[in-house]
């Protein structure tokens, strides 16, 4: 994300310094800026940014037509936009003087952006209200910018610390809990792996112990079967893991990526 170029538009140069700011401060080094319309359709033109930040009110030419014009492009149209303004009460008053309103119908309570759209062409977007504070734009900023890949990533990430939570969550056999983690099951592995030879046997009054500490007495069977339940077990989880990061990467829109249940489909914690 970081690597994406973005073009700032705005008149303002203070607000132009601080947007740079918090784009610097997260790891973003390709920033271009312009102070009015004229400026920054040149500017789009020359850079071909991949994020376009765009003030409203402007000299020469306003953000509601730049936005309108990038939109009529074929080479621009495609560029994220996200407008920023602190015209709500601007474009309120400049809607009922034009008669935007629908039947008689007021403007009062409405959302600006809402009466933004009377204006422009397309959606924009993303719409974020003067002051900006910097946590409500990288947010912003990264809810634009994410892609299907990234999102993709992200949600196999989590399918592999579900099933990591799962291996150390401990399992039952036979009424008992005992633990899971790597630990405990390369115990039990040497354990089981001693008992498969020939002759091989167990301590007198042998037991395992249980995860609030309680020893269980076990036999050679009992032994063999807990470490062959287990081992599926694991087995199973990895393989839940694995078809469900194959779903996910057969996804093909965002919203399903991340509308995707993890949570279905693991093996029970009782063997």
């Amino acid at each position: 994300m970081a690597e994406t170029s973005v073009l700032i538009i705005d008149d303002e140069k203070e607000n132009v310094r601080y947007l740079t700011t918090i784009l610097e401060e997260n790891g973003f080094r390709e920033i271009y800026s312009a102070f009015d319309g004229e400026e920054g359709l040149k500017k789009v033109k020359e850079v071909s940014p991949g994020l376009i930040l765009l003030d409203l009110r402007m000299p020469k030419k306003s953000g509601i037509s730049v936005f309108n014009e990038l939109k009529k492009s074929p080479d621009h149209q495609d560029i994220p936009v996200i407008i920023l303004t602190g015209e709500g009460g601007f474009l309120k008053h400049l809607a009922e003087l034009r008669d935007f309103h629908e039947e008689g119908e007021g403007l009062e309570g409405k959302p600006t952006e809402e009466i933004l759209g009377r204006f422009i062409a397309a959606r924009p977007d993303a719409f974020l209200e003067k002051p900006i504070e910097p946590e409500p734009l990288m947010a912003t900023i990264r809810q634009v910018l994410i892609t299907l890949e990234e999102v993709q990533e992200k949600r196999s990430k989590e399918v592999n610390e579900l099933r990591s939570q799962k291996l150390l969550a401990g399992i039952v056999f036979k009424g008992n809990s005992f633990e899971s983690d790597e630990t405990s099951r390369n115990h039990l592995s040497a354990v089981a792996a001693r008992l498969a030879m020939p002759n091989a046997t167990l301590p007198d009054n042998f037991a395992w112990r249980t995860a609030d500490n309680k020893d269980v007495p076990m036999n050679k069977e009992d032994v063999l079967s807990f470490q062959g339940a287990i081992t599926d077990w694991v087995y199973n989880l990895y393989n839940a893991s694995w078809k469900h990061k194959s779903a996910i990467a057969a996804l093909t829109s965002i919203e399903d990526a991340e509308s995707y249940d993890i949570q279905k489909d693991w093996p029970e914690d009782t063997l």
